[in-house]
């Protein structure tokens, strides 16, 4: 069964805005915070790689802070995060993330 036109409107505008929020803050995204709310919202690394098809290592990469993930997938990360904890919440944490960023060396060079 197919999803109705409204439905698909409202994903695809929801999609829209995920990203949207994504293209603003990419820099600024805390990869390891998604991670660790994923892990606890019962999603194991091996589920967050499988459902990203990167490697397990990968995961395991971002979370130390070691790489950061190419844009593609980080981008199927914050629509994971999405999808888990809904498109306002995922919004919400990118502009926390991008606020940190920004307020950091204010504070550093005091």
């Amino acid at each position: 069964m197919r999803p109705s036109l409204a439905s698909q409107l409202i994903t695809c505008t929801l999609v829209y805005s995920v990203t949207t929020q994504i293209d603003f803050a990419f820099r600024y995204i805390q990869w390891d915070a998604l991670i660790t709310e994923l892990g606890r919202a019962g999603w194991r690394k091996t589920d967050i790689a499988r459902a990203l098809a990167v490697p397990l290592t990968t995961i395991a990469s971002w979370e130390s802070g070691n790489h950061e993930p190419r844009y593609s997938s980080g981008e199927a990360l914050l629509l994971l995060h999405q999808a888990v904890f809904g498109s306002e919440y995922t919004i919400n944490r990118i502009t926390y993330f991008k606020k940190c960023a920004i307020k950091a060396p204010a504070a550093a060079g005091q």
